[in-house]
């Protein structure tokens, strides 16, 4: 589906979703009923990095269904987990 705009020549813009490829020319406005004619604009198309995606993904699904955390994070080859004030109150392994 698709979102198309149309333009009334008494009221204002109207907003209309159809069938991509099936939206007529003209449609009957909704308050008044005149002919309110196809209004073209750049489509709103938009490419998300993957990475951003990816996070916006998971803090969508953190809203209802917080991840639990029951232990520290594994220790990077580079040295210790930096101290935090909130890792102290995790589970030591």
């Amino acid at each position: 589906m698709a979102i198309y705009a149309y333009r009334c020549p008494h009221c204002s813009e109207i907003d209309v979703t159809f069938p991509i490829g099936t939206a007529p020319a003209a449609i009957p406005c909704p308050d008044c009923g005149a002919a309110s004619v196809r209004a073209f604009s750049a489509p709103m198309l938009a490419r998300t990095p993957a990475a951003m995606s990816t996070q916006l993904q998971r803090a969508e699904r953190s809203a209802s269904e917080p991840e639990v955390v029951t232990s520290l994070p594994r220790r990077h080859a580079g040295g210790a987990v930096a101290a935090h004030p909130a890792t102290s109150r995790l589970p030591r392994p």
